[in-house]
């Protein structure tokens, strides 16, 4: 990637974080940044069967693509993308279910939700996947996530036009039992699976 598109994309992902009140797990390690907020959709039956109902509060996740950028620059090799990628979510894992655990209305939060391109593999790990339904919002959201991936992708602009049917927007979820079950302290499951 250009140096100079890093460096206005990085100030502008700085605009972007104060505006939608996006809070940083481990700012500078870590690939997530997460917002609190109530769950406006259909219900969502997690892996574990439990369910995420409008109104809920749950806690959005957003991969912070301005810092996967930035790690990812120089790299021109597809699969070492890939693996890069999954790399980070396995070490960010953890550090997001101790954090959240410290969150002041962490009682009350029904799971974690986050929308992505970027969805395949994500089972293993605990994730449940479903269609989001294409209004608006969510086709501004996945023009938006196209463009991210033509930036941060080697192939950029030709690999989103070659995927462009199979790169559906999801939403993947988990419940906040399964999070902990799998990412908390007394973790019971191993996490080096998927993606």
């Amino acid at each position: 990637m250009n140096a100079g598109l890093l460096w206005l994309w990085g100030h502008w992902d700085s605009i972007y974080q104060r505006c939608t009140r996006l809070q940083y797990v481990d700012k500078g390690n870590n690939i997530f940044r997460i917002v609190v907020l109530r769950y406006r959709g259909e219900p969502l039956v997690t892996s574990d069967q439990h369910t995420i109902c409008p109104g809920d509060l749950i806690v959005k996740l957003h991969i912070h693509n301005y810092y996967f950028a930035s790690l990812c620059k120089g790299v021109k090799d597809e699969l070492r993308l890939v693996l890069l990628l999954r790399r980070h979510i396995m070490h960010s894992m953890p550090k997001l279910a101790a954090y959240l655990e410290k969150l002041d209305r962490w009682e009350e939060v029904k799971g974690i939700v986050g929308t992505t391109m970027l969805h395949k593999g994500v089972e293993p790990l605990g994730f449940s996947i479903s269609d989001v339904p294409m209004n608006w919002f969510f086709r501004y959201k996945r023009w938006y996530l196209r463009l991210m991936l033509r930036l941060i992708h080697p192939d950029g602009k030709e690999r989103v036009q070659r995927l462009n049917q199979e790169m559906p927007l999801k939403r993947v979820y988990m419940s906040k039992e399964q999070l902990l079950y799998r990412y908390g302290s007394g973790a019971h499951q191993p996490t080096g699976e998927g993606l």
